[in-house]
């Protein structure tokens, strides 16, 4: 089991020494600076490597470090969402909804974008509904399709949750300096354009929502 990223951050200002987190972040700006403590990625790859010395280490530790990235990120965001006793595919949900043009999205549309079955997502928009942010209405240029269009209190539910989002994002990603952040930015989006095509293209599909656009 992971630490929480607050753990993690002591254990680092120790390390390192006094200063707090603008210490960790400023000393983050150092593209290139070899003074960091080993983590404990570091410490997963020597065992593997000793156990298969043939073992590519850069790739395993890259791969570790991206799923405990994740792990760290999503943790905090379901921290955040439960103190407004809200659950993760509501966010995915409402953000989808959002995005849409006059905040609606067709049925299908929905189905697509969130990666779930039929049955989950006819569900997930009843559950929305009974909350009077989201409503149903058949689509008046296709009456076998189903519009689904998010309320105004929908619309301001899902700008909340936004916030609510980006304070999670903050807590674990503001632990770097603004330089970091966008190197990782660029490399990360190298690797998408790699796995998924350009923007606009077809793409390999997302398993889950939270890796197609939530905000």
């Amino acid at each position: 089991m992971l630490e929480p990223i607050s753990a993690t951050l002591a254990r680092v200002e120790e390390t390192l020494g006094a200063g707090g987190a603008e210490t960790v972040a400023e000393g983050c700006d150092e593209i290139g600076a070899t003074s960091w403590p080993r983590d404990q990625v570091d410490a997963v790859v020597d065992f593997w490597a000793r156990e298969n010395p043939h073992l590519d280490a850069q790739v395993k530790a890259l791969g570790i470090r991206l799923r405990r990235a994740a792990h760290h990120l999503e943790n905090a965001l379901r921290r955040e969402l439960g103190q407004n006793d809200t659950e993760v595919w509501e966010l995915e949900v409402l953000m989808a909804l959002r995005r849409g043009a006059d905040h609606c999205l067709s049925a299908g549309e929905l189905l697509k974008e969130s990666q779930v079955t039929s049955g989950a997502i006819t569900n997930r928009v009843a559950r929305l509904e009974e909350r009077g942010w989201a409503r149903r209405d058949v689509d008046p240029s296709d009456r076998r399709h189903v519009l689904v269009t998010l309320t105004p209190e929908g619309v301001a539910r899902a700008d909340q949750l936004l916030a609510t989002k980006t304070q999670a994002d903050q807590a674990v990603l503001g632990l770097l300096g603004p330089q970091v952040r966008e190197r990782l930015n660029n490399d990360l989006r190298t690797l998408l354009i790699a796995i998924e095509g350009p923007a606009g293209t077809a793409s390999v599909p997302v398993k889950h929502g939270r890796g197609d656009g939530a905000p």
